[in-house]
């Protein structure tokens, strides 16, 4: 059976077709991917190495704004965590479907160890300026972009078809989990033992990641050496998405959370510094408490994943992120500061673990690699764009302000966005065992892999 549409609307009524034979195999328990070896191998490693990670993420900041005092200069540093990811995606993407996805890890885990251990270096030499540690970034950050749209791609390969949704789950969970130990972690590293400490514990940390890698068997899977250049290629997997409802709300729900949610947590340091007069300990504590709501939320949809429609998560989920910004910004104390922090982590995992799983359980394997890019690039785009902006608003309005305007801005593309998508009900969408292409008339066709 062969269809083809034009539209979003004719590809969602081959989902909903396709829905119904894959939903019942997928339901094997919110723990079926742990059942596996070569995940729970990987998810182990994994959560340590992203533990690390994290630490080095709130690290950066940091000894940015010790060494400037300017909110400025934190917002550079985040552009250059996040932003060279955006600009390497669609060769991200293009590798991911065209070579095999472990040893593109392999790779990439060896490109940012060597940049935690130069961040390392030249802090506990003494040598550490604030140039220095951003060109240093950018590289561990390019590593970063080549390593999240294959390690998206490359989690399903862990599993069986049945236990896909658990493992992407699963996945979503660990990455939030080390939001939560990682920043918690780098406060009572930056108190007791400073930078240099965090940073090497990074770069010890993906040796577990390329053990692991070295010791699975994935699932074989065909790879798709796609005429073209990169850049066709990644076009290509735009008018892809472009055909897919789906699709297009999961990306603007990554793009809306970091741009006007995420890219905030980068001002949690001078928040702390400038607005509520704490210290480093404080400082960890707070973006800790943005860790703890991730890892609970993402903990709820593990849980009840089964249960709860991805749509009212996402729904959720935004209103929680615009109520707990609020509360952030506009925080007369440092207690309710942390209850803004802790609503922030727990709004971004409803929808950005709701978006994700409707991504994965709805893309086609030979678009895999770069429509996941797509949806990576919305988030790495968005979070130091909004950073780098906030930082530049914040030495002009404040930081209070700052934070009020983007949780107002949030909350106007989230309104704007449900008028064309009404309540995000499209992400409730689910077709896994069909596989799709554009043709050269650029109509999407949906064909049965089996």
């Amino acid at each position: 059976m062969t269809a083809a549409a034009a539209a979003p609307g004719a590809s969602g009524q081959a989902s909903g077709q396709a829905s119904g034979q894959a939903s019942g195999k997928a339901s094997t328990g919110a723990l079926a991917a742990l059942k596996h070896r070569d995940f729970a191998l990987f998810f182990s490693a994994a959560l340590i190495s992203n533990t690390g990670t994290w630490m080095q993420t709130i690290t950066v900041p940091y000894v940015l704004d010790q060494l400037t005092h300017s909110t400025v200069w934190v917002g550079v540093g985040a552009f250059a965590t996040f932003f060279p990811a955006t600009v390497v995606g669609p060769l991200a993407g293009a590798l991911a479907d065209r070579h095999d996805r472990r040893t593109i890890l392999l790779i990439s885990q060896v490109v940012l160890m060597a940049s935690a251990l130069a961040l390392w270096g030249i802090w506990v030499t003494g040598v550490a300026t604030p140039p220095l540690i951003v060109a240093v970034v950018v590289v561990g950050a390019i590593g970063s972009g080549i390593t999240i749209a294959a390690w998206q791609a490359f989690v399903p390969q862990l599993v069986p078809p049945e236990a896909m949704v658990s493992a992407v789950r699963l996945n979503a969970m660990q990455f939030t989990g080390a939001r939560a130990f990682g920043p918690a972690l780098a406060g009572l590293v930056l108190a007791e033992f400073g930078p240099g400490t965090a940073f090497l514990a990074n770069a010890v940390s993906f040796l577990l990641v390329i053990g692991a890698l070295l010791m699975i068997a994935a699932r074989p899977i065909a790879t798709h050496a796609a005429p073209g250049r990169v850049l066709a290629q990644f076009r290509d997997a735009l008018r892809y998405i472009r055909k897919r409802a789906v699709l297009i709300v999961s990306v603007l729900g990554a793009l809306f959370s970091s741009l006007l949610g995420v890219s905030m947590i980068q001002l949690a340091e001078p928040f702390a510094r400038q607005v509520l007069h704490e210290g480093a300990g404080k400082y960890g504590l707070l973006v800790a408490a943005y860790g703890v709501g991730a890892i609970t939320g993402s903990v709820i949809t593990v849980a009840r994943g089964d249960v709860l429609r991805r749509s009212s998560l996402t729904v959720v989920g935004f209103a929680i992120f615009v109520i707990a910004e609020l509360a952030l910004g506009l925080a007369p104390v440092y207690a309710v500061a942390l209850a803004g922090m802790y609503g922030i982590g727990l709004a971004q995992s409803f929808a950005m673990v709701a978006c994700q799983t409707a991504v994965q359980v709805n893309v086609d394997e030979h678009y895999r690699g770069r429509v996941l890019s797509v949806y990576v690039m919305s988030f790495f785009a968005g979070t130091p764009v909004g950073a780098l902006i906030g930082g530049i608003m914040a030495s002009v309005i404040g930081l209070r302000a700052t934070i009020v305007v983007s949780a107002v801005l949030l909350a106007i593309a989230v309104v704007v966005t449900m008028l064309r998508y009404p309540w995000f009900r499209v992400l409730d969408e689910s077709r896994m065992g069909f596989d799709g292409r554009i043709d050269d008339e650029g109509h999407l066709v949906i064909e049965p892999t089996d």
